[in-house]
């Protein structure tokens, strides 16, 4: 049997492989406006907030402390971010869209939109509902799975 077989039909394969693809495209569609695919979507979530702290987006967007704090020093910097102190608490960073961004966030594209018809041509809705509904029961079975037994 050839060792790359066990890749070949293996679901998290697949879901990496069209993560690291949609990563490069979205990439390639945001790079004109000096955005990648991780910051887009830091600013995508401040955009639609009425101010959100840092550790709150740290929470919904489940990444480390670290890895958001990059992203938004480099969203400050390109002068898209605000982070100024909570007025009650000065220990929490509030994050805002900054009132002179260097584009207009309306004229950047929606990489999800702008990508989704030619990710999806020639799937049906009702397939998307179906592969939707299976990553939705995989993810959760592991996120409830306790004390896996592996067997090997």
């Amino acid at each position: 049997m050839d060792p790359t077989d066990v890749f070949k039909n293996n679901l998290g394969h697949w879901i990496k492989k069209l993560d690291h693809v949609m990563t490069i495209k979205i990439n390639e569609l945001l790079r004109p406006y000096g955005l990648a695919r991780s910051q887009w979507e830091v600013l995508y979530r401040i955009q639609n907030s009425n101010g959100i702290s840092q550790k709150d987006l740290q929470d919904v967007m489940k990444v480390e402390s670290g890895t958001l704090t990059g992203i938004i020093d480099a969203l400050v910097r390109k002068g898209w971010v605000t982070r100024r102190e909570h007025p009650n608490d000065r220990r929490v960073k509030v994050l805002a869209p900054t009132e002179d961004s260097p584009i207009q966030w309306a004229d950047v594209p929606n990489p999800i939109h702008a990508l989704r018809p030619v990710m999806m041509h020639g799937i049906s809705s009702d397939v998307e509902d179906f592969v939707i509904g299976v990553l939705k029961t995989a993810v959760l079975n592991l996120e409830n799975a306790q004390n896996m037994e592996v067997n090997l």
